[in-house]
């Protein structure tokens, strides 16, 4: 049988991602999300997520969105000279001091924490923590909190599980733009029959905002479509599939 794990990625990072989160875990196939504690949004997703009685979500560590939690004179070499983070992250990480970036994704913890939320698990917004510097400050925060960490590849999953972390056995990151389609949603669940497979996700509601910051836009409300038609619960019920969260790892 294959446990499966939907994650929706970006949790506060606009009004409208968080209704089209919220709507695809209350409605749909969505198992678990991934909160942005650094945005505008952040205070709004917690509301939601009351809303609903949801209590345990993941923690979207951010180096690449908006603006650190940290003033920016705490952080010099993880922002431009307007004080924000540096958006394509192949980009930012070659200037980043790890010292700074520990620093920040602490402070990201933290807040996460002073929440009250229960922390399902940790991953990254633009996959961050899978770059060499990045995936070390992970690992240690996940060992700190003792939780599990999203692989993104074979080399880092190997690296999360001999540090002792849970993660899934694969990762699917192609549900994603034209790959957001039911028919493909089916095939990568066909492609994985046995283990822990985390498919990752972006279901939204796009609003203004969504189009003015990102250009992954449009494509999530086709996203959350899927993921709460009927055809998909149908597909995953005669499949004998499992559903879980990533709390799953740690039973």
């Amino acid at each position: 049988m294959l446990n499966l794990i939907i994650n929706a990625d970006d949790l506060g990072l606009t009004p409208g991602c968080s209704k089209g989160i919220m709507q695809a875990l209350t409605a749909g196939i969505v198992t678990d999300t991934t909160l942005m504690v650094n945005t505008d949004f952040t205070e709004d997703a917690l509301a939601q997520l009351k809303q609903q009685g949801i209590t345990r979500v993941g923690l979207h560590l951010n180096l690449t969105m908006g603006r650190p939690l940290l003033a920016a004179d705490q952080v010099p070499s993880l922002v431009d000279a307007q004080g924000r983070f540096r958006r394509r992250v192949a980009e930012a990480v070659p200037l980043m001091n790890m010292a700074d970036a520990k620093r920040e994704l602490s402070a990201q913890v933290d807040k996460f924490l002073a929440t009250g939320l229960g922390l399902t698990h940790l991953d990254s917004h633009h996959h961050a923590h899978t770059y060499p510097g990045i995936l070390e400050i992970a690992i240690e925060l996940a060992q700190q909190l003792q939780v599990p960490l999203r692989q993104g590849n074979d080399a880092v999953r190997q690296k999360i599980t001999q540090a002792g972390l849970a993660t899934t056995d694969a990762i699917a990151l192609n549900f994603y733009e034209q790959g957001t389609t039911l028919d493909n949603l089916q095939h990568i669940i066909h492609s994985h029959p046995t283990g822990t497979l985390e498919i990752m996700c972006h279901p939204a509601k796009p609003d203004q905002l969504l189009y003015e910051i990102s250009s992954y836009n449009h494509w999530r409300e086709q996203e959350l479509t899927v993921l709460t038609s009927r055809e998909i619960r149908a597909f995953l019920t005669n499949s004998g599939v499992r559903l879980v969260g990533f709390d799953a790892l740690q039973a």
